[in-house]
C-alpha cells in the first residue's frame, strides 16, 4: 500500500499517512492485459524495461507499492507462494505468503466469482498464480479473474505454514502507519488482552490497539472484557481504514482465560502518573463519581470518577462497554474493577456491565477545581494533561466562537481561552448553544480530550451559570 487513510474510532478524526520505505526494483514478465496489448510488468513504470519472462514476488510487489516503485494495475506472475487463509467466498478474500514469511511477505488475493466457485484453495496449499496487483482502497493485491490462473503445485504441512511472525498488539495496532510492512503477513500477539469484546463490528479490541476481525471466524467466540488469549494468529488484514488480524480457525485464537483478579486498591494518581501498565487489571475502591453517564444512543457509555482529595492527575475515564441497567450519579462512592488501558490518548478503565460497579453510598457531587485561565485547559495547555478526566470550573468567560468546526455543526462552543464546551452528556434536545458574545459568571464539568482536542464538558445545565 503507498499510503493509508487511518481511523480512529467513530468520530475521532482521519490521519493521512504517507511511507516512503526502501525496497529492491521490480523486475516481471510479458502478458496481455484486457485489451489484448502486451505489457511489461514487474518495475511497475511501464516503460518496458522489465525482465520479460521473469517472476515477481509477494517481497517487491509489497516493499514496491510502498515506494512508489510498483505501479498499481501491473500484471504480476508469482509462484511458490503458500495459502495461509481459507477462501472468504462472500468476500474472494484469501490470503497468501512466502514461505520464508518476515516483512512485506503476504498479500490478500481478490478471487473473481468464477475463481471461488472452480477453486478449492486450502491453507497449506502451495501455488502459482497470475494476476494484476491494484491497491483497493489502499488495500494491497492481486485480483484472480480466471480459474486457470491459479494453480495448485503442492501443499506444506501445518507446522510448515510461513511464520507466524511474532509481533505486539501495539506494532500492529489498528491505527499505525508502522503496521504496513507486515499487511497480508501472518503474525501472532501473545499475551492477547481483550479491552472490548465487540467494537461494535463483532471485532475484538485488544489492549495495545490492535483488531482481530471476523472475516474467517464469525462470530468471534464470546469473551470478557480483561479475559486474554495466550495468542491470537492470523493474517494482517487492512479494509475500512484499519488493521486487523484476522484469526483463520478456532486455533488461532488459543488458551481463552477469563477475566484476570483485580490488583488491590489501586490509586487513581498511581494510573495517571504513569506507574500502573497498561493491560492491568484494577479495583478503584472509594473514588467518587464526578458525573453520571455521558448521552447515547448505543449500549456503550461513560462516565468519570475521581480521588475524593481531588487535585491534579485524580480523575479518570470509566467506559462500560453495555450500560444497560447502570444507574450511577454525581457524588456516588463507587467502587470499580476494570482493565486500565489508554485509548486513542486517554486514560480509561473498561468495564463490560453494571456488574463491575458497585455503589457503596451516595452524597453531594464533588467540588469542581477552580481554574483561574481557561487558556490552560486548552489543547496543549500547561494544566490540560494532569486535570484530564476531573471535574473544573472556570469563571468570567465569554463565547468566542459558537460553531468551531464549521461548516460542520456539532454541539461545541467555544469560549474565552479557546477552551471548548461540548455536549456528551446532553441529548440533542436538551441542549442549546449559547450566542456568539453570551457570558457566563461559570461553567463547570469534566475535562475531556475526544478528536485529539480538549473539551469542558457540562453535565447538566446547572453546570452552566449564565451572567
Amino acid at each position: 500500500m503507498t499510503t493509508h487513510s487511518l481511523r480512529t474510532l467513530p468520530g475521532f478524526s482521519f490521519l493521512i499517512v504517507g511511507l516512503a520505505l526502501a525496497g529492491p526494483a521490480c523486475t516481471g514478465f510479458i502478458a496481455g492485459d484486457d485489451n489484448g496489448d502486451a505489457e511489461t510488468t514487474g518495475d511497475g513504470d511501464g516503460d518496458g524495461d522489465g525482465d520479460p519472462g521473469g517472476d515477481t514476488t509477494i517481497y517487491m510487489i509489497q516493499q514496491g507499492a510502498s515506494d512508489g516503485s510498483f505501479a498499481d494495475k501491473t500484471q504480476v506472475s508469482v509462484k511458490g507462494v503458500v495459502v495461509t487463509s481459507p477462501v472468504n467466498a462472500e468476500k474472494g478474500l484469501v490470503f497468501v505468503e512466502e514461505p520464508m514469511g518476515g516483512e512485506w511477505s503476504g498479500i490478500s488475493l481478490y478471487l473473481w466469482d468464477e475463481v471461488v466457485m472452480a477453486s478449492q484453495l486450502q491453507p497449506g496449499d502451495i501455488v502459482d498464480l497470475v494476476g494484476e496487483y491494484t491497491e483497493f482502497f489502499e488495500t494491497s493485491q492481486i485480483v484472480i479473474k480466471n480459474p486457470g490462473d491459479i494453480v495448485v503445485v503442492g501443499s506444506v504441512a501445518s507446522d510448515g505454514m510461513p511464520g507466524p511472525d511474532i509481533v505486539s498488539a501495539a506494532d500492529v495496532a489498528r491505527d499505525n502507519p508502522a503496521a504496513e510492512p507486515w499487511e497480508g503477513v501472518r503474525v501472532q500477539i501473545n499475551d492477547a488482552v481483550i479491552q472490548e469484546s465487540n467494537d461494535g463490528f463483532g471485532q475484538y479490541l485488544l489492549v495495545g490497539d490492535a483488531l482481530v476481525g471476523n472475516a474467517f471466524v464469525d462470530p468471534l467466540p464470546g469473551v470478557a472484557i480483561m479475559g486474554s488469549f495466550a495468542s491470537v494468529t492470523g493474517p494482517l488484514h487492512y479494509s475500512f481504514n484499519e488493521f486487523k488480524l484476522q484469526p483463520t480457525g478456532p486455533s488461532d485464537l488459543n488458551g481463552y482465560m477469563g477475566p484476570a483478579t483485580p490488583v488491590d486498591d489501586t490509586s487513581i494518581y498511581d494510573i495517571r502518573g504513569g506507574t500502573v501498565p497498561q493491560g492491568m487489571v484494577v479495583l478503584l475502591e472509594n473514588v467518587v463519581a464526578s458525573s453520571g453517564l455521558t448521552w447515547s444512543n448505543d449500549p456503550d457509555a461513560a462516565f468519570y470518577v475521581q480521588e475524593p482529595g481531588g487535585g491534579a492527575n485524580s480523575g479518570i475515564r470509566i467506559y462500560v462497554s453495555n450500560a444497560a441497567g447502570l444507574q450511577v450519579a454525581a457524588g456516588d462512592d463507587v467502587t470499580v474493577a476494570g482493565l486500565y488501558t489508554e485509548s486513542f490518548g486517554v486514560s480509561q478503565i473498561a468495564i463490560a456491565d453494571a456488574s463491575a460497579v458497585t455503589i457503596n453510598s451516595s452524597g453531594p457531587s464533588p467540588a469542581p477545581e477552580i481554574i483561574a485561565d481557561p487558556a490552560s485547559l486548552n489543547t496543549g495547555g500547561s494544566m490540560a494533561e494532569q486535570f484530564e478526566s476531573v471535574l473544573v470550573q472556570v469563571e468570567n468567560v465569554t463565547v468566542t466562537n459558537e460553531n468551531p468546526d464549521a461548516p460542520e455543526e456539532y454541539g461545541e462552543f467555544e469560549i474565552t481561552g479557546g477552551l471548548r464546551v461540548n455536549d456528551g452528556f446532553f441529548a440533542i434536545a436538551d441542549w442549546t448553544k449559547p450566542a456568539m458574545g453570551a457570558s457566563f459568571t461559570s461553567i463547570a464539568g469534566v475535562l475531556n480530550y475526544s478528536y485529539e482536542v480538549y473539551k469542558l464538558e457540562p453535565r447538566t445545565n446547572a453546570d452552566l451559570v449564565a451572567n
